[in-house]
């Protein structure tokens, strides 16, 4: 039987010249499949990680995911454990906190919110020595949100800055 015009045996039939193309296709398939494996061994973000600040006054400990993938919901757990009487107790955190995210809930409710320099502050009530105050805050990664950001706690007596912590962002598309 005779090949049509332009068909050869070599080339079309024993693809002769083109060996090397099965493991070309596989290959790019392998370099597909790399993400989603590495997303599911967490490389590219949720699993939280803390940061501690210790003072005098008290200790600040922020759980919170370092990485995130865009569109993902997170907690952030904040925690003051006061080692002496803090009268007027506020965190307050840095824009990074905000930029491109979508705020779903706060627990327990400050008894006041601010700004102060563009940071958000959060004002609770009177912080006995041995106790703690823990804060939950729930976010959303807007689906365009990509990049590296800070996002700093301080935790304050009134005007008075009593610990800082500092911690960075990193959002994955």
């Amino acid at each position: 039987m005779a090949l049509p015009d332009g068909l050869s045996v070599d080339r079309n039939v024993k693809l002769t010249g083109r060996e090397s193309h099965p493991w070309i296709r596989r290959g790019l398939l392998m370099l597909i499949a790399v993400f989603p494996v590495l997303a599911i061994l967490n490389v590219f973000g949720q699993r939280p990680t803390v940061t501690l600040a210790h003072a005098v006054a008290a200790d600040l400990k922020v759980t919170a995911p370092a990485r995130l993938r865009s569109g993902l919901i997170f907690q952030v757990r904040i925690e003051v454990s006061a080692h002496r009487d803090i009268q007027t107790p506020q965190l307050v955190l840095n824009r990074g906190w905000w930029e491109s995210m979508s705020e779903n809930s706060i627990e327990p409710q400050p008894s006041a919110e601010g700004t102060r320099n563009g940071n958000v502050t959060f004002s609770f009530a009177r912080l006995p020595a041995g106790h703690r105050l823990i804060m939950w805050l729930y976010f959303q990664v807007n689906p365009t949100n990509v990049g590296k950001r800070t996002e700093n706690v301080e935790l304050d007596d009134g005007s008075t800055p009593i610990a800082n912590l500092h911690r960075s962002l990193t959002i994955f598309p």
